[in-house]
């Protein structure tokens, strides 16, 4: 009897550790339960439990398993997860996961098929191919379509379709970019580089950052390799560039992966046996990622610090996609701020110009434009035409001018507690024609005509902005007088 008390009050550390032991006997046990090959007939709704991952389809090691993964409560996509970390390398459905219940079903005839028949009837999602005999899972995390001996030359295989990861050996091409869940960013391979992009609407977009291959010779595919690198070739197989991680050379050879990140970042990690190690980051500072702050946001380097260039009702005020052409679109506010710029100005279109009132000028007769970058000591004009997003604070001498949609509620910050809210534009022309009698003295008469507007001053922080509100014509208007 004491015996059996003294075990039911053993040391929390030991039972902790006894715990996570089971767990994990218990994982594995699962995985080696788990089938090796789908065959034709096969089919397969998701079970009324609460687990986050059903494996269905085990690659021969049991590191990886393909099956049902949960998305947030209610939802599933099909999914190959790398077991011991819990982490997808793969999904079929991103940007439309299905129901978890009973309306779901995964069937293979020769081709994978997912229907949920409480949205459509027809196929959510499907492989597309009608001449398989068995689905398999490698060692490797592809999930792969086969024949009957010739499992060399899969029918489909998942590598031709990732996500938002690579893994080892998997290869990287024009065809088949990553996309982030929520696809607001993409990372591609091209003509000698590979880049990172933000999406609007689908079809306007930032290129934030780029690396161009040193030895290029046109169209790049990548992979990543073992040893810690990313190796960018030619379509030749000739060597475009080898990108290092932080374990190349270190004598580290295990598995490693890519993956774009939900804040549109770049990074690579290798699997240590317990955790994910960051191995490689592609932009090491978050300022320059483009939804660090968001849309109108200014963001202090080093000082993991965001605050707004114009504030919208619940944050910085929010942007859509399009541009100001077209009637309905054509009229704008804008907001002035000194001391901004972005990391990605090496990306963007720029054009000379003589003064800080050309640049603005060719943003406003510009109805694609939706701000623009002055530099005074190159005297370049940089324009940018997509929706403004994160701008970080610089002591270089940028200075930003960025266009508002009339009626989107924004409002500029006040930290002087000065008047706070957009300028009103009043276009009162004032003309005063005096003319002097001639007189011996001074034999002459002068005219002048002044133009006024009422411009409200605010203050962000610091420097001086103003902002302006009035319809399109009218500021093309101006620009041209």
């Amino acid at each position: 009897m004491k015996s059996i008390e003294k075990g039911l009050h053993m040391d929390p550390f030991v039972l902790f550790c006894t715990v996570i032991v089971l767990s994990l006997v218990q994982g594995t046990a699962g995985a080696s339960n788990t089938t090796t090959e789908l065959m034709n007939g096969f089919t397969a709704t998701p079970g009324k439990n609460d687990a986050e991952f059903e494996p269905l389809l085990a690659d021969p090691t049991g590191v990886f398993a393909f099956g049902f993964w949960h998305v947030g409560s209610t939802k599933l996509d099909l999914a190959v997860i790398h077991l011991p970390s819990s982490e997808p390398v793969w999904r079929a459905v991103p940007f439309n996961p299905v129901n978890w219940a009973s309306t779901t079903t995964l069937s293979f005839d020769g081709n994978l098929v997912l229907t949920d028949t409480s949205i459509q009837k027809d196929p959510i999602w499907s492989t597309n191919v009608t001449m398989g005999d068995f689905v398999a899972l490698r060692n490797t995390s592809n999930l792969e379509i086969n024949h009957f001996g010739n499992d060399k030359s899969p029918v489909w295989q998942s590598f031709d379709h990732p996500f938002d990861t690579l893994v080892q050996g998997q290869n990287f091409t024009a065809l088949s970019p990553l996309f982030t869940a929520n696809n607001r960013y993409t990372f591609r391979i091209g003509m000698g580089n590979i880049a990172l992009y933000m999406l609007f609407g689908g079809s306007q977009e930032i290129n934030y950052w780029k690396h161009s291959a040193v030895e290029a010779d046109g169209q790049l595919y990548g992979v990543v390799d073992p040893q810690g690198f990313f190796y960018l070739h030619n379509t030749d197989g000739s060597k475009a560039e080898q990108i290092p991680f932080n374990s190349f050379n270190r004598g580290f050879v295990g598995l490693h992966r890519m993956t774009l990140q939900t804040d549109g970042n770049l990074n690579a990690y290798y699997w240590d046996d317990k955790r994910w190690v960051l191995d490689y980051t592609a932009i090491s500072e978050p300022c320059a990622l483009p939804g660090t702050c968001g849309s109108y946001g200014l963001c202090f380097p080093g000082q993991h610090k965001c605050s707004c260039l114009v504030n919208g009702t619940d944050g910085c005020l929010q942007t859509d996609s399009g541009d100001f052409c077209g009637k309905g679109n054509s009229d704008f506010s804008f907001v002035r701020r000194a001391g901004v710029t972005v990391e990605y100005t090496d990306l963007m279109l720029f054009i000379p110009v003589e003064s800080l009132d050309d640049c603005e000028k060719t943003c406003q007769s510009n109805c694609s434009c939706w701000g623009a970058l002055y530099v005074n000591t190159s005297k370049h004009c940089y324009l940018m035409d997509s929706p403004i997003q994160t701008v970080e604070v610089s002591e270089n001498s940028y200075q930003g001018y960025f266009k508002l949609r009339n009626g989107s509620g924004g409002k500029s910050s006040d930290d002087s507690g000065g008047k706070k809210g957009h300028g009103v534009m009043i276009g009162l022309l004032v003309t005063l024609t005096i003319v002097f009698v001639a007189l011996a003295a001074y034999g002459g008469y002068f005219f002048w005509d002044r133009r006024r507007n009422r411009l409200p001053r605010v203050q962000l922080g610091g420097p001086t902005q103003e902002m302006v509100q009035g319809p399109y014509k009218d500021l093309h208007t101006m620009a041209n007088t």
